[in-house]
């Protein structure tokens, strides 16, 4: 088996129950479950971390799980193939939520620089 992996929050030793990921040409955020190997680009949250998180604004938010809990994930496989599925259930078609933009807000974008910096001399040499 392998290690289990930590909350990526600073000073947080919580075992890690999300994979969060950001999709920066789509504007959107993605909180999923833990996913199975460690991505470069991806932070793994614990349940409480992962039931704070707030978007950035103007983001997109995809939350793909809706229980967070820090139960073992053997536990959580068990727990999902003991409960009995009825035939005349209907299929969910996703199980997560999708926040739509508030396009009310507008970006933030930093004040130019102005067009000779104050203090700074060039200094050829002779």
């Amino acid at each position: 088996m392998g290690t289990q992996r930590l909350c990526t929050k600073t000073a947080c030793s919580n075992s890690a129950a999300a994979t969060l990921t950001f999709n920066y040409a789509d504007s959107t955020v993605v909180l999923g479950p833990m996913s199975q190997r460690v991505e470069p680009h991806a932070h793994d949250l614990c349940a409480k971390h992962a039931q704070q998180f707030t978007a950035p604004v103007g983001w997109e938010f995809l939350q793909l799980t809706e229980n967070l809990q820090d139960d073992d994930d053997l536990l959580a496989v068990a727990n999902a193939v003991s409960k009995p599925e009825s035939p005349d259930a209907p299929a969910e078609a996703s199980s997560g939520t999708i926040q739509p933009v508030d396009r009310s807000v507008a970006p933030t974008r930093p004040s130019p620089l102005p067009e000779q910096p104050v203090g700074l001399r060039l200094i050829r040499p002779e």
